[in-house]
């Protein structure tokens, strides 16, 4: 896995994110989280300690799960896949 599963798993999110309502709970802090996976993916400059960044990540996936599933099931997979990788 690399780099252009992590942009996958991205593009899906985004992809969920379009399919939500504009009012839906939720929706403004999953915005914010692909914002912040997008810094971090930045190869020249990543935005935050990667330690940090991965469990905001994990702490997003529970904060979803009740609410939006399908988006708690694709940052788990974003990751699963970081972890798979090493990061």
């Amino acid at each position: 896995m690399d780099r252009q599963q992590l942009q996958r798993h991205v593009d899906e999110l985004r992809q969920e994110l379009d399919r939500l309502p504009t009012d839906a709970p939720g929706r403004e802090r999953l915005q914010q989280l692909v914002a912040r996976i997008d810094a971090q993916l930045d190869e020249h400059h990543p935005s935050e300690p990667q330690e940090s960044f991965q469990q905001g990540m994990q702490e997003a996936v529970t904060e979803f799960e009740a609410d939006h599933p399908r988006a708690a099931a694709l940052l788990r997979r974003f990751v699963d896949t970081l972890s798979s990788m090493g990061i």
